[in-house]
């Protein structure tokens, strides 16, 4: 999973600081590969997140919990359209995939 976007510059260590709370709790996940996290700090603030799981089942799993739920509102802090993609093994999605496997009940961010 990649994420791509940009947040005002008076709120990016607020939010770097949360991206960081995520990173270290996604570390004792069933299936966790490695996170990153970079940033770019300029007029506005550019964020980059990666999270990297072992199988499509284990992101899945991550869609689907509280921990992905705090980093959807995080990318709702974004000042224009945020990139997100999900490099599966049958192509890169976007937000649809999030949409699909949280289903209608929880929706997608």
């Amino acid at each position: 999973m990649t994420v791509q976007w940009f947040v005002p510059p008076h709120e990016a260590e607020r939010i770097t600081a949360a991206l960081h709370a995520l990173m270290v709790a996604a570390r004792s996940e069933p299936g966790y590969v490695r996170c990153r996290l970079s940033t770019d700090m300029g007029q506005r603030a550019w964020l980059k997140y990666v999270e990297e799981w072992t199988g499509e089942m284990d992101l899945q799993r991550q869609l689907r919990s509280t921990r992905f739920a705090r980093l959807a509102e995080l990318i709702e802090r974004a000042v224009e359209r945020p990139l997100v993609e999900f490099d599966l093994p049958c192509g890169v999605r976007g937000l649809d995939y999030v949409g699909e496997v949280r289903g209608p009940a929880q929706g997608s961010p």
